[in-house]
């Protein structure tokens, strides 16, 4: 749990809200718990962490949600201008945070939540 806590640290600003990024932060945890079960290098793992911090921040600073749903990360990528705007503009971190938020789709979707023929997100925002 103490691992969790710093882990959001910087996601709330009050008790709702910190709620949310528990949950939020929980739901990441499990995702980047399974991954390592995919036969991923160590390097890779770092950085899904790395996105899944910034994916967990973007969604409690700009997602506007009241309530953790998994399905909150369907559709991705998203917060790819603030992604730019606050990290990096380099091609080869644009392209790392896209494959989690991918990954992170998949992983969702194989746990049931959402269609299978639902539109995936465009990544027109480039």
């Amino acid at each position: 749990m103490q691992e969790l806590d710093k882990f959001i640290e910087d996601w709330y600003w009050d008790e709702p809200s910190h709620e949310l990024a528990r949950q939020m932060g929980a739901f990441l945890f499990e995702f980047v718990a399974h991954l390592e079960t995919s036969g991923l290098s160590e390097k890779t793992i770092r950085k899904h962490w790395s996105n899944c911090w910034l994916i967990g921040k973007f969604e409690c600073g700009y997602g506007y949600h009241r309530i953790f749903s998994p399905e909150i990360f369907l559709g991705g990528p998203a917060y790819l201008y603030e992604f730019k705007r606050k990290v990096s503009e380099a091609k080869s971190a644009i392209a790392s945070y896209k494959s989690t938020w991918r990954k992170l789709d998949h992983y969702v979707r194989s746990l049931g939540y959402g269609s299978d023929d639902q539109d995936e997100a465009g990544d027109s925002d480039d």
